[in-house]
């Protein structure tokens, strides 16, 4: 792609991510969800909004981060941003998995611009309580640093593309449509 330069070798990483809330849901009517997520660099939570902003290719939303700890309660992790609001929303009540994905990442770091992107094209399976399994495969570019214009050329140029369209759901949206397809 003119005016993409690679910074690093592509790379691969394995990812557990589980995705929770309350049994109400009391994270969605915050509109927000949390992800868990095992790999290399160990367990991360993430509090992520449901709603993103954007325009074309370029889409933002809220993200805070947080060590994960040990064991599934969230009340035993280290203090963070994502823990302290994850407990404001859910209060006593204990999470539950909603999905659980296994991503294999084939990530590649490039220069645009002055900017820094994170390419990753994921091979996703979500497993279905029959034991089924699922998968698809979703191609995402980060803005690591700079600017979202120089993000927005990687994102326009990718959608020229014959054999690229844009996701139409989140990964969470699109297991929960696999594991209930009811919902």
């Amino acid at each position: 792609m003119p005016g993409v330069e690679p910074m690093s070798e592509a790379r691969i990483v394995d990812h557990e991510d589980r995705y929770l809330d309350t049994s109400d849901r009391a994270l969605r009517a915050r509109g927000v969800i949390a992800r868990v997520r095992t790999g290399p660099a160990g367990r991360r939570l993430t509090l992520k909004s449901l709603t993103r902003a954007g325009t074309g290719a370029v889409h933002r939303r809220m993200e805070l981060e947080g060590d994960a700890g040990d064991g599934d309660d969230p009340r035993d992790w280290p203090p963070s941003d994502a823990r302290e609001r994850l407990l404001a929303a859910t209060g006593p009540a204990p999470l539950v998995v909603l999905a659980v994905l296994h991503q294999r990442r084939l990530q590649r770091d490039v220069a645009v611009g002055t900017s820094i992107v994170e390419l990753s094209l994921d091979d996703i399976e979500v497993v279905a309580p029959d034991g089924s399994r699922h998968g698809w495969t979703d191609l995402e570019a980060e803005l690591r640093s700079g600017s979202e214009e120089d993000l927005a050329t990687i994102g326009d140029a990718l959608l020229r593309r014959d054999d690229v369209e844009p996701a139409r759901t989140s990964k969470l949206e699109h297991a929960i449509e696999i594991l209930d397809p009811a919902r």
